[in-house]
């Protein structure tokens, strides 16, 4: 029944031409200290396992919010930065993700909450800013030995300062605003942005406001939320659920 409630949704905001190659890009949730000790400069990378559609779809059909706790491993958090004692405030968060194989070539980032990322001058910035996500990798690692491939190089240094190797096109480098923020006492959020480029040379479409990230490493919890639905969406989400409970029936009665 959620399955069927899920694709409803995807359809009803306009999410289900979502290909299954783009399916397979997922959001990337990233942690690093370069504010710390030098054993405590690294990066801790998290794949959420879903792609920003999938997130925002799931998030509405578990009544706005989405958890993302169990992804999170507390051990690994502190393997990676506990030798800062500072770590709650010192170290930085964010998301990001990036399809650019097939069109529409997308790019998922966080932003500071109150801050609307500023337009890109090309739909070009969508793909370099997409790759770079799309080649971070995964897990615990040394930033300064992962320059080319880790979190701090591809994404943000820190708050104020785009990924290390923003001449190859890190994601704050390319789109012009930092996708992660600091903690403070252990608790961030931040708002998620989409943009797209529908051809492979038309312009970007525009930020649009997924919905806020908010974490908090005094409970270990990392949830998602999904800002309110304008009514016409609303109405749609309505027909679209309705469309489902009679799928469901039909096929419950067929096969009773």
């Amino acid at each position: 029944m959620k399955k069927l409630y899920k694709a409803a949704l995807l359809a009803a905001l306009g999410l289900g031409s979502i290909t299954a190659a783009q399916a397979s890009t997922d959001l990337l949730l990233g942690f690093n200290d370069a504010a710390g000790p030098t054993s405590a400069q690294n990066d801790y990378v998290i794949d959420l396992g879903l792609n920003g559609a999938t997130l925002v779809a799931d998030a509405y059909a578990n009544g706005g919010t989405y958890d993302l706790s169990s992804l999170f491993n507390a051990t690994t958090f502190s393997s990676a930065f506990g030798t800062d004692s500072s770590a709650l405030n010192n170290v930085c968060a964010g998301v990001v993700g990036g399809y650019s194989l097939s069109n529409p070539k997308l790019l998922y980032q966080t932003v500071a909450i109150g801050v609307t990322p500023q337009a890109l001058s090309s739909g070009g910035l969508v793909n370099n800013a997409a790759n770079a996500a799309q080649g971070v990798a995964i897990g615990e690692y040394s930033s300064g030995a992962n320059t080319t491939t880790g979190w701090s190089g591809l994404v943000s240094v820190n708050a104020s300062t785009p990924g290390s190797i923003v001449s190859g096109g890190s994601v704050s480098g390319v789109t012009g605003i930092n996708a992660v923020g600091n903690l403070s006492s252990g608790i961030l959020s931040l708002e998620l942005w989409q943009n797209q480029r529908n051809t492979s040379f038309g312009p970007a479409i525009g930020w649009v406001d997924q919905g806020t990230l908010n974490i908090n490493l005094n409970s270990d919890t990392i949830t998602f939320v999904t800002p309110a639905p304008e009514p016409s969406t609303l109405g749609l989400m309505g027909v679209a659920g309705l469309s489902a409970l009679a799928l469901s029936g039909r096929f419950t009665r067929k096969n009773a």
